[in-house]
């Protein structure tokens, strides 16, 4: 039994490193929750291109020692900032967050041309727009969108 020990113990480290991952953040910014739902309390920030070592995932989220981040706000990909003429290449800080919209330079033009009522300065206002964390918890109190322990 003692012999099969160490195997046992290096079976989970092993299995623990393998779920383990760095994100990066993909926006110029996002929260970072308490708890891994979207309306959770905020506890701090994560900017554009900031990493963190994960601790798992739960319902769309990667939990850090920081906090939760959403998914859709990281990439496990690894990424290299930087000028697009970077010796063997590399992303501007404009075309991460682009492509964490989905989008690449030439994608946005292209819609741009084929959709001219495309209002991409609204969309860029929008992103700009920021709501007081108070405000928004009595807004979801008010229309009864916490579920239980979603407040702060």
């Amino acid at each position: 039994m003692k012999a099969r020990l160490p195997l046992v113990l290096a079976a989970c480290l092993s299995s623990a490193a393998a779920s383990a991952a760095t994100v990066t953040v993909l926006v110029q910014e996002t929260a970072l929750r308490k708890r891994a739902q979207s309306y959770a309390p905020s506890v701090g920030t994560a900017r554009l291109g900031q990493k963190f070592e994960t601790l798992g995932r739960e319902a769309g989220f990667y939990k850090t020692s920081s906090g939760y981040l959403h998914s859709s706000a990281v990439t496990e990909r690894k990424l290299r900032f930087g000028s697009a003429d970077a010796v063997g290449g590399g992303a501007s800080a404009e075309e991460i967050t682009l492509a964490g919209k989905g989008f690449n330079a030439q994608v946005e033009k292209s819609y741009g041309e084929k959709n001219a009522a495309a209002n991409f300065p609204a969309v860029n206002a929008m992103e700009r727009r920021a709501v007081d964390e108070d405000a928004l918890f009595d807004f979801l109190r008010a229309g009864g969108l916490l579920t239980e322990g979603g407040s702060k």
